[in-house]
C-alpha cells in the first residue's frame, strides 16, 4: 500500500533547472488524487449505467408480465387469449372483493389493475342469464301449481331477452362510459383514468350478486324479493360507486354528481327489470279456458 510521503507533490530537479534558465516556463503538475476522483467518477457512472440497465431490465420484465397484451396483434387469438390469463383464486378474490365493497378501497386499484380479464365478467354474465330464466320460469310454474285452467309453457324467449339485457349493459354502459371518462380527462388531467378492459371488468364482478340472488327471488313473497333486491342494488352498487367516485371527483362537481347518479340509475334500472320481467305472474296466454258451445244446427235466414 502507497505511503502517504509518496501520495504528495514533488519538484523534480530538470523541472527547477527549466524555471531558472527560463522563468517564463510554465508547469503542468498532475494530481494523483484527481485521477483517482477521475477513476472513482468512472467507476461510479459504470455503477450508475449498470443500475439504469439492470432498472430498464426490471421495467422490462414487468412491462412484458403486466402487459403481455400489447406485444400480439388484435387479430390474433393470441390477443384475446391474455384477456382469459386468470387462475380461480383470482376470479375468486375479485368475486369477494364485488361482494364486499370497503370505504377507501378502489376496486380496480386493489383487484383489477395487475391484470384485468375477462373471463370472469363473461361466465358470470352467462351463468345469471341462465340463473334469471330458469328462476323465473320456475316461479311461475310453482305459484300456479296444481291449477287446473293453467297449463305450464316454458317461455324459452326469456333466455334471448336476459343475454341481450345483461350483455348490452355490461359491454355498452362501460364503453360509453369509458368514452366519457376519457372524453373529461384530457380537461381535466388530474382526474383518475381507467381503461376499457377495467371498467367492464368492474361491471361484469358487480353483477355477480344478482346470480343468489335470482336463485332466492323464486320464493313467492313480494316483501322478500325487494328486500333481496334492494340488498343486491346497494352491494353492487357500492362497488361502482366507490371504484369511480376517484374517477370524477377531480372534475366539476355538477358534472362528478350527475354521473354517479347516471350510474346507479341505470343500475337501479337493471335490477328492477329483472325482478319485473322475469318473475311476474304468467300472461293471459297461458291460461287455458275451456269453452262449450251448444250444438246447434246454423242455418241461412232467407227474406221473402
Amino acid at each position: 500500500m502507497a505511503r502517504i510521503d509518496d501520495l504528495q507533490f514533488q519538484e523534480f530537479d530538470d523541472a527547477a533547472n527549466l524555471l531558472a534558465a527560463n522563468p517564463d516556463a510554465t508547469t503542468t503538475t498532475v494530481s494523483i488524487v484527481e485521477s483517482q476522483d477521475t477513476g472513482g467518477g468512472q467507476r461510479g457512472h459504470r455503477h450508475r449505467d449498470e443500475d439504469d440497465s439492470l432498472a430498464n431490465e426490471d421495467s422490462d420484465k414487468t412491462e412484458l408480465l403486466a402487459g403481455q397484451k400489447s406485444l400480439a396483434a388484435f387479430w390474433t387469438f393470441d390477443y384475446y387469449q391474455t384477456f382469459f390469463d386468470v387462475d380461480t383464486y383470482q376470479v375468486l378474490d375479485r368475486i369477494k372483493g364485488s361482494l364486499l365493497p370497503i370505504p377507501g378501497r378502489n376496486f380496480v386499484r386493489l383487484y383489477v389493475r395487475s391484470n384485468p380479464d375477462l373471463y370472469g365478467p363473461f361466465w358470470i354474465c352467462a351463468t345469471l342469464i341462465f340463473t334469471l330464466s330458469i328462476s323465473g320460469n320456475l316461479s311461475n310454474f310453482l305459484l300456479h301449481r296444481g291449477e287446473s285452467h293453467y297449463h305450464y309453457v316454458p317461455e324459452f324467449r326469456k333466455v334471448s331477452i336476459a343475454a341481450t339485457a345483461i350483455y348490452s349493459y355490461a359491454w355498452l354502459v362501460p364503453l360509453a362510459l369509458w368514452g366519457f371518462l376519457s372524453w373529461r380527462h384530457s380537461k381535466v388531467m388530474s382526474m383518475v383514468s381507467y381503461s376499457f378492459l377495467e371498467i367492464v371488468c368492474v361491471y361484469g364482478y358487480s353483477l355477480f350478486i344478482y346470480i343468489p340472488t335470482s336463485v332466492m327471488w323464486v320464493i313467492h313473497s313480494e316483501i322478500l324479493r325487494w328486500v333481496l333486491m334492494s340488498l343486491a342494488i346497494c352491494l353492487s352498487g357500492s362497488v361502482l360507486m366507490l371504484t369511480f367516485w376517484p374517477a370524477v371527483r377531480e372534475d366539476n362537481r355538477k358534472i362528478a354528481i350527475a354521473t354517479l347518479v347516471t350510474i346507479l340509475v341505470l343500475h337501479v334500472l337493471l335490477a328492477v327489470g329483472f325482478g319485473e320481467y322475469f318473475f311476474d305472474p304468467p300472461e293471459n296466454e297461458h291460461v287455458v279456458r275451456t269453452v262449450t258451445s251448444p250444438n246447434a244446427t246454423k242455418g241461412t235466414v232467407q227474406t221473402h
